[in-house]
């Protein structure tokens, strides 16, 4: 009979991004019988049931030092899974916090957006790495960001970082309108929302917000609804459990930790705007985006919005810095990594509801585009099963 292994799983429940890492551990150990959990709340106390039942190893959203110190007690190999502390002595598998940045400022500027506010903290990995990210991609397009950037002490509840504060509203009332922000996380996205009701401010109409980590409920909890980062957070626990399964078998810690991209922008209300002051470009550029589900050409965007196909492409490239058809295929190639990451539909069926003619071209313009075939990306964004 195999000897079991004993895997201690040391995480809250209050955010979805933990309860979709204990999906992909569960996932994974499908196929490991002889694995055997433990789960644990996040609180050095409650690591001491470990000393008197053995554990083998352990998978963790280690948020907090206190908690670190007592898992390095358990002297047991541990992969961890938060992205608060940058340095820790465990190996890590988590987002690249910088590309979650990035993609937030590409979707604020896909908006038509020009001015920018960061909503982060301080001492936050994640924040800071998503905050870089996102001055990067903003500073590529000659644009740059206002920072807030809130300090709160640690509490045990990873969904307690909320804090109602005299700076947010003081801070929004000074941004130029209409302006786009990046919430480090959901829980502050949705208190950035609540605050530009409270100071009579619309969103998305001059205030369009952006959260990470779409956390459904969340993302539904604010008014109007959060548009968010998704994460791979399924895939994290996956990679976690696979790393962790190494590590048990000898193998060593890898040298850094290992990076999972981010699966792209979810659209809610909170950003469904086109902040772009040509009427024309505007409606032409609502009509790609409604209508991008099915085959495009640029003459049925001119047909929907009556002009003449030169002017019109001259302030496309003015206010976008692209053309109509570069337009129709950025929304087209989303609309395919949303389903490459997001289902398991077939590729032919992908292609037909990204709006390709078939799966060759589907394959043909999204390699061109990415750099990558179609099931290099699935594979890179959903990982093993």
């Amino acid at each position: 009979m195999p000897r079991v292994s004993r895997i201690g799983l040391v995480f809250g429940f209050g955010l979805d991004y933990c309860r979709d890492i204990l999906r992909g551990i569960k996932g994974f150990a499908e196929s490991r019988p002889d694995w055997s959990f433990a789960t644990v709340a996040p609180e050095p106390r409650a690591l001491e049931v470990f000393r008197s039942a053995r554990v083998d190893g352990l998978i963790a959203h280690v948020a907090n030092r206190a908690l670190a110190d007592a898992i390095e007690r358990l002297g047991r190999p541990a992969v961890n899974v938060s992205g608060v502390l940058p340095e820790l002595p465990f190996p890590r598998v988590m987002t690249d916090h910088r590309e979650a940045g990035r993609l937030a400022a590409r979707h604020l500027l896909d908006c038509g957006l020009r001015q920018f506010g960061f909503v982060g903290y301080p001492d936050h990995a994640f924040s800071i790495g998503r905050e870089e990210g996102f001055r990067e991609e903003l500073a590529g397009a000659g644009f740059s960001a206002s920072a807030l950037r809130q300090r709160v002490p640690w509490r045990r509840d990873p969904t307690g970082l909320w804090s109602w504060n005299e700076a947010l509203p003081l801070w929004l009332a000074s941004l130029p309108r209409p302006v786009g922000i990046l919430a480090s996380h959901d829980p502050q996205g949705v208190q950035v929302s609540e605050a530009c009701r409270q100071a009579g401010l619309k969103v998305p109409d001059d205030v369009a917000i952006v959260g990470v980590d779409d956390d459904d409920l969340l993302c539904e909890l604010a008014r109007p609804s959060l548009s968010s980062v998704a994460l791979p957070s399924e895939r994290i626990g996956r990679e976690a459990a696979a790393l962790l399964e190494r590590l048990l078998d000898g193998a060593p810690p890898p040298a850094e930790p290992i990076l999972l991209p981010p699966l792209g922008v979810v659209a809610r209300q909170s950003s469904d705007i086109l902040a772009i002051p040509d009427p024309e470009v505007a409606a032409a550029v609502r009509f790609i985006r409604d209508q991008g589900g099915r085959p495009l050409r640029v003459d049925d965007v001119l047909r929907a919005v009556p002009a003449s196909r030169r002017g019109l492409e001259r302030r496309f490239r003015k206010v976008l810095r692209r053309g109509i058809w570069e337009e129709i295929r950025r929304v087209q190639v989303d609309r395919g990594k949303a389903l490459l990451s997001g289902t398991d539909l077939p590729m032919s069926e992908i292609a037909r509801r990204a709006g390709f003619t078939d799966g060759r071209m589907l394959s043909v313009v999204f390699r061109q585009e990415t750099g990558q075939t179609p099931t290099e990306f699935r594979r890179r964004h959903r990982g093993p099963r």
